[in-house]
């Protein structure tokens, strides 16, 4: 394939995005830490919806951890690059740099609706990337950088995906979402199970784990960049970690339970910043369900937790309820992208 050399605006602009996100939440990162979040002055529901726990929802214990795996079945390749998509109806592609070299490497997905995606890839591995935007033709690229702001393909392939299930993408480890079975943070998830296994006091036990036991990190916020990856066994023996990691960590965990949970990167309102960037949880229930004393989970649709604003603010704060009862008319949450 004849190499060509492209403009790099996509990448600046996924770069100018995930360099605020990485900056640590900027409205979790304050001079001091005595800063208060508040939240916007929106109507509420006048009262939360009263609801029953079905003892008979409950999680699927033989769920086994879905291990990614690049077949060559359905393989783009080059001398410097593969691209595999025989896993594309499980949501997902691996893609691998085959050679060496000191120049900087993006994967850029061009998702259905023209939702661009862009990843980091490091010489001489492979990584694994989910299809998030549901059925449709998806094009992976792989970039190398050359000069300024310009980066040059390496390799191009455009797929149509048809998913075996909506939820696939979002069971499964991924770049950002990275864990296996053998991981702490599985084994944790397993001993947060719930007699009876019951789904609502499952996604319960996990929030409360995360928001009790996994505090912000105003350090760490001020010292990491763009590329960062959440190391989710360290965040996990630190007990601590910045937005990012807070909300991968839970969703991860509630993924090797067979629980489907979204990584959510997009605007949260704040008064006096206005939309800043920061990283979430959308989980599906299939029932409706009480989350701790303020999250209410609708059956048969996606519903928000933030496990940062919980641990920051205190999960049995107003500032809670506020803020889950306007997320629900997203009011303080616009979502971007889905990991």
């Amino acid at each position: 394939m004849q190499k060509k050399i492209v403009s790099l605006i996509i990448f600046l602009v996924a770069a100018t995005f995930f360099g605020g996100l990485m900056s640590g939440c900027s409205f979790l990162m304050p001079e001091t830490p005595d800063y208060e979040i508040e939240t916007p002055s929106v109507p509420l529901a006048q009262s939360a919806p009263l609801v029953q726990i079905d003892t008979l929802a409950q999680i699927d214990t033989s769920f086994v951890i879905p291990v990614p795996d690049a077949p060559g079945i359905l393989r783009e390749s080059n001398d410097q690059a593969f691209i595999d998509h025989s896993n594309k109806h499980n949501g997902y592609v691996t893609v691998g740099f085959l050679g060496s070299t000191d120049k900087m490497l993006k994967v850029l997905i061009l998702a259905p609706c023209t939702k661009e995606y862009v990843y980091n890839l490091e010489p001489g591995s492979s990584e694994v990337f989910p299809l998030t935007s549901g059925d449709g033709l998806y094009t992976i690229s792989v970039h190398e950088h050359h000069e300024e702001n310009v980066f040059r393909d390496i390799l191009v392939v455009t797929i149509d995906v048809k998913l075996k299930s909506e939820f696939a993408p979002f069971i499964s480890p991924s770049q950002f979402v990275n864990y296996c079975k053998d991981d702490q943070i599985t084994a944790k998830a397993i001993e947060l199970r719930t007699e009876g296994n019951n789904f609502i006091s499952m996604v319960e036990a996990i929030f409360s784990f995360v928001t009790e036991n996994i505090s912000y990190d105003y350090e760490l916020a001020k010292k990491i960049g763009d590329g960062y990856k959440p190391d989710l066994d360290t965040v996990l023996k630190r007990g601590s970690g910045i937005c990012l990691d807070i909300a991968t960590l839970t969703t991860a965990m509630l993924r090797s339970q067979g629980i489907p949970a979204k990584l959510v990167i997009g605007n949260y309102y704040d008064p006096n910043s206005g939309n800043i960037y920061h990283a979430w949880v959308s989980v599906f229930s299939e029932y409706d369900g009480k989350i701790g004393d303020h999250t209410y989970f609708t059956g048969g649709t996606w519903n928000i937790l933030d496990p940062t604003i919980a641990a920051v603010l205190g999960a049995g704060t107003q500032g809670i309820t506020d803020a889950v009862y306007t997320a629900g008319s997203g009011s303080i949450y616009q979502a971007m992208y889905y990991y």
